[in-house]
Order: C-alpha cells, then structure tokens, then sequence
C-alpha cells in the first residue's frame, strides 16, 4: 500500500471515532484485526473488537480527543494523541499515547494503542467479556 492509501484508511477511522461512529470505525478493519490496548484489552476478530468498543463507548464523557502527529511509513501508521475528559464517576481525565497501526488491503490488520497504564488501572473499570457494564 502507498503511504496516501494507508493515510486515508487512518483518516476515516478518526473521522468515525471523532463522530461517535462506531460502525464506522470497525468498516475500516479486517475481519481479524488484531486489537491491543494497553492495560484494557488484546483481541483479534472483528466481533470481539466490537464487543470491546461497545464496552470502551461508556467510560469517558466529554471528551476532547485531539491527534498532536501522524506518522506514516507504507503501510504503517503512528499516530500522537492527547485527551482530557470526565470518567464516569466524575474524575477528571488527562491521557496521552500514541496509537500504531498496520494496513492491508484498504483495511487496519492491527492496532496498538499505547498510553499511560497507570491510569487505566486507577480510574476505568476492567473489561470482561461477555459482561456488560454502565455504558453498554
């Protein structure tokens, strides 16, 4: 893939994830995406991953998620990100992280978001499949 065709698959996933388009986000992934999130999750396939960003949709409020730089090499892409919000029992969120991914095919095959593991274990609840939570 060319730089321009990795850059536009990472485009509309943000577009989606920015718009609070979930279905819109998961069209832009293989069927057997490989999913990790670091301290929350490691999946592969299209469903699980649903699954888990069903549960993730619920956690913050009043997000203001913004991308500091994208990095692209072929067919891989990193991209910077800062993000403040409200946590669902009213803690305010600072996070920051990088997310890394690779494309094939017009389609993300991994994604690897990488962010401050502290906070995730201080102040969002586990995932566990198959159990749903506040915000499902």
């Amino acid at each position: 893939m060319s730089e321009r065709e990795t850059a536009g698959v990472i485009d509309r996933l943000y577009e989606a994830f920015l718009g609070g388009d979930a279905e819109g986000m998961l069209a832009t992934f293989s069927d057997d995406i490989d999913v990790r999130f670091l301290a929350q999750y490691r999946g592969r396939g299209i469903e699980p991953a649903r699954a888990f960003f069903t549960h993730a949709a619920g956690l913050l409020t009043d997000l203001d998620f913004r991308i500091r730089r994208t990095i692209i090499d072929g067919n891989r892409a990193a991209v910077l990100w800062d993000e403040t919000a409200t946590t669902a029992d009213g803690t305010p969120w600072e996070n920051h992280g990088v997310d890394v991914y690779e494309v094939a095919d017009g389609r993300i095959v991994s994604l690897h978001e990488n962010n401050d593991a502290r906070l995730v274990h201080a102040h969002l609840p586990r995932y566990e499949p198959g159990r749903q939570t506040a915000g499902e």
